[in-house]
């Protein structure tokens, strides 16, 4: 059983939520459509959160049958290779996964390689909603920590409650119409946190993995300087062990064209001591682009 508060739900049963995660994962990629309608319910729900990159078909798709179709017509023209799995935060019947997938495409044989994440809701131990982000991956990285399946199976502890996690998650995702306040990132994140924004260097110049609270918050002004935020929410939040996944919705508007748009985005946090080490963020690439006018 998959239900419960976050903290009361027995560690056999958060296990069993990653084992299954991961099984879904690797159906997905070996094309075993038949065998992984065996983990959804007959009303699953896939909703998407990001407008795409023209790699897989967009929409909102309800039923097996409508997510069999989704998962067809992106295998006609993209063959699934292979997967990794970065996190898996658990914490009653929600679950946040990231992970990046290597696809090739049929028309030329160019491989592609993805960054997603999804939120997703069980029923007992069936998927009832997935909540998707995806987005090109990176061409490089820096180096930083890199997450153990040890660890993702049994994370070590944060230095802090649950509850000061997600307080913590909120205050730096919900800033005012004044701007980010860059030294509560500097208080809440250490010196060294690992920072990585999902996405096409090409389209967003921060794009990447970076090291250090100065990459951060230089990251964080320069958004500020082309972008106000007007309001934002946060529908689910995922805390599990050291880590943290939030599902947010913001409402900017560009400084220079005064195009609103909403933008959907997706943190994945890791704690120690005290203080984050690591933030990776889905963003909605293409709504940014086109406030940019």
């Amino acid at each position: 059983m998959m239900h419960g508060a976050g903290g009361q739900a027995p560690r056999a049963a958060e296990r069993e939520a990653r084992r299954r995660v991961h099984e879904l994962v690797q159906l997905r990629m070996a094309g075993q459509i038949d065998l992984l309608m065996d983990y959804v319910v007959e009303d699953v729900e896939l909703r998407y959160n990001c407008s795409k990159v023209g790699i897989f078909p967009v929409g909102f798709w309800q039923g097996q049958s409508a997510l069999r179709e989704y998962l067809r017509r992106t295998d006609i023209d993209y063959e699934p290779l292979s997967a990794e799995v970065q996190d898996i935060f658990v914490e009653g019947d929600r679950t946040a996964v990231r992970w990046t997938g290597r696809f090739r495409r049929r028309a030329n044989g160019r491989v592609y390689e993805i960054d997603l994440a999804h939120f997703i809701r069980w029923r007992k131990d069936r998927v009832a909603r997935l909540d998707e982000f995806i987005d090109d991956h990176a061409v490089s990285r820096a180096a930083g920590p890199l997450q153990s399946f040890e660890d993702m199976i049994d994370p070590p502890g944060p230095g802090l409650s649950r509850d000061e996690m997600a307080r913590r998650l909120m205050a730096l995702g919900n800033f005012s119409r004044s701007g980010p306040d860059i030294d509560l990132f500097r208080r809440y994140c250490a010196p060294d946190v690992v920072s990585e924004f999902v996405g096409d260097r090409n389209a967003i110049f921060y794009a990447g993995r970076h090291r250090g609270i100065e990459a951060l918050t230089n990251i964080i002004g320069a958004i500020n300087i082309d972008f106000e935020q007007v309001g934002c929410t946060t529908p689910e939040m995922v805390v599990d062990g050291s880590g943290a996944a939030a599902r947010r919705t913001v409402e900017w508007r560009h400084r220079g064209t005064g195009l609103r748009g909403l933008v959907e985005l997706a943190d994945f946090v890791r704690f120690r001591n005290g203080l984050i080490v690591e933030l990776v963020e889905f963003r909605d690439s293409v709504a940014l682009l086109q406030m940019q006018g």
